[in-house]
């Protein structure tokens, strides 16, 4: 009886975050806070692919159809075009987000419960993990590929632990089909299974394992680095370019660091770095330290993320904390099991013990949500983002009539509106062959986070396109006008 009601439970909590987090995902977009970068861009990729054109968009120097993986080796993506073709709507890629996010819970459920034998404990950690910011933060940051790692990485470690060698690989070869980086990630993860005992029953064959793990995982980086994305670009190598500053390939990169101490340490000791790691350890209440072994797999990640020039790598209100959020889980419930033996020692807190440690990671985790999380229970939580105006209602009316077959160019803030098609450009790009331009007047100048242009440069270039002979207006409002190529008009 138990048993079931602490998965009647699990059952209720993820339902509450999933039910949450998807309808604050979906309003945000219908509201007009989603974006061309990465919504649309991810979105118009799933769906040429469900139109037969995989993985293709129109994301080129010059506006040309590329594929997807010149930048990024994110073939998983593919995956959800079946279901695309069904629903073809981006509020799809929101939900299936949300809750691929919320069934991280049930490896770390599984996981604490066989590490601290206990009831509460369990529960206690899938909450703190639900409060999480950076988890949070990941979910409502419009989507992206890498957000799904968390949990396939959860259960890569679950599956290793529990020795269900079938799933273990079947997790890591999703892990590795949803970005290069978690490549990384779990070649490391290959590392530690060959130098340690992660169950005490340690095996000969986990050894193998581990080097497998460690050889595929290598190897699919480097082809990912070294062959695919430069197949597909032309040459180029993705985001090295965040990277540049400390040199011109990976190799000379690598050195740099290996070898200047004083270089990384300038580098890394910056408030804003300092705080960013803060942020990744509070939300589990620091338990992760107890036990830092089990973060080791992470560190890929962080040292890709604190090295790049790109400062949202190194803030929590991003998505590439998502796959540093699995280990900081993982390490916390260990240091929780080593928290519980200390106070096991002393008698007049031994009693308690359990108590004591829900107490302080529900509060903190509470805590911590409330100072700096995106959630309804945040101090700063700004409802405007999600309320869906009926101005809103009319302009999602407005955009939905511009046939698919029209190749647009839409300001950031719409282009997620306008994914389904094949030729979709973020203003100012595309516009001299663009079907329609579409743009919202009122955000240059204003917010430059969902327009993407100043003030200044969209009326130099806007003014003269109204005056423009070969457009004329297809639909005005204060915050949306479309303009229509004279070739379409009857």
């Amino acid at each position: 009886m138990a048993l079931k009601r602490g998965w009647l439970i699990l059952l209720i909590l993820g339902a509450v975050y999933f039910l949450t987090f998807s309808a604050l995902s979906v309003l945000k977009h219908r509201s007009f806070h989603s974006t061309y970068l990465d919504l649309g861009l991810e979105a118009q990729s799933v769906w040429n692919t469900s139109q037969g054109r995989p993985l293709r968009v129109s994301f080129g120097e010059n506006g040309e159809e590329i594929s997807a993986l010149s930048y990024h080796v994110s073939p998983v993506v593919a995956f959800l075009a079946p279901l695309y073709r069904v629903w073809p709507t981006v509020e799809l890629l929101l939900i299936i987000q949300t809750l691929i996010l919320t069934l991280g819970a049930v490896p770390l459920y599984l996981l604490a419960k066989d590490l601290l034998k206990s009831r509460l404990l369990p529960l206690i950690v899938v909450i703190s993990y639900f409060l999480s910011p950076s988890l949070q933060w990941s979910n409502l940051n419009d989507f992206h590929p890498q957000t799904l790692a968390t949990t396939p990485l959860l259960f890569l470690f679950w599956f290793y632990y529990r020795k269900k060698w079938f799933w273990f690989f079947l997790m890591l070869v999703l892990s590795l089909l949803i970005k290069e980086n978690i490549a990384l990630v779990t070649a490391v993860f290959g590392l530690l299974i060959i130098f340690s005992k992660i169950k005490p029953s340690f095996e000969k064959r986990e050894t193998l394992i581990g080097l497998a793990v460690f050889i595929l995982s290598l190897f699919w980086f480097l082809s990912a680095v070294y062959l695919i994305m430069p197949f597909f670009s032309g040459g180029a190598m993705g985001a090295l370019g965040r990277y540049e500053y400390l040199g011109r390939t990976p190799g000379e990169i690598i050195f740099r660091l290996a070898t200047d101490w004083n270089l990384d340490l300038k580098i890394l000791l910056v408030p804003a770095k300092i705080k960013y790691l803060f942020h990744l350890l509070v939300s589990a209440g620091f338990f992760s330290l107890l036990s830092p072994f089990y973060l080791l797999p992470a560190a890929t990640e962080l040292i890709l993320n604190l090295f790049s020039a790109y400062n949202p790598q190194w803030q929590v209100k991003f998505h590439y904390t998502a796959a540093i959020t699995p280990f900081i889980y993982i390490s916390a419930i260990y240091g929780m099991k080593r928290c519980r033996t200390f106070l096991a020692k002393k008698s007049f807190v031994a009693p308690v013990s359990e108590i004591i440690i829900a107490f302080y990671l529900v509060a903190i985790s509470l805590l911590w949500n409330y100072a700096h999380s995106p959630s309804p229970l945040a101090k700063d939580f700004d409802s405007s983002i999600y309320k869906v105006a009926d101005n809103d209602v009319q302009r999602e009316r407005v955009l939905r009539s511009l046939p698919v077959s029209a190749s647009v160019s839409a300001m950031n803030n719409l282009g997620a509106h306008l994914a389904n098609r094949r030729y979709l450009w973020r203003f100012p790009i595309g516009i001299e062959k663009s079907d329609f331009i579409v743009v919202d007047p009122t955000l240059p100048g204003t917010n430059f986070d969902l327009s993407q242009i100043g003030a200044g440069e969209f009326d130099k270039i806007w003014g003269p396109l109204l005056t423009d002979q070969r457009y004329e207006i297809f639909f005005q409002s204060k915050n949306l006008f479309i303009l229509k190529r004279n070739s379409l008009l009857n």
